[in-house]
């Protein structure tokens, strides 16, 4: 991937995780609209994946550029 990518949470409550290369967890933050975190920002390169904890959670991503696989070492798994 090429873009970082910022991830607001407006509704509801999710679990933003991160992933080292071999698909362990590294970190995970909780988001929640009038918690202590509502947004993060991912850098480029970074593995993750969202965890929704509430039905009709709604996030808003924002990326600083257009989704760009790099090739087949860009998915995981």
């Amino acid at each position: 991937m090429k873009s970082s990518e910022t991830v607001v949470c407006l509704r509801g409550r999710l679990v933003e995780e991160f992933y080292d290369e071999s698909g362990v967890v590294t970190e995970y933050i909780e988001l929640r609209p009038n918690g202590p975190v509502v947004a993060v920002n991912i850098p480029i390169g970074q593995w993750h994946t969202v965890r929704v904890l509430e039905s009709g959670t709604v996030i808003m991503e924002v990326k600083d550029g257009p989704y760009e696989l790099i090739g087949p070492e860009g998915i995981l798994g």
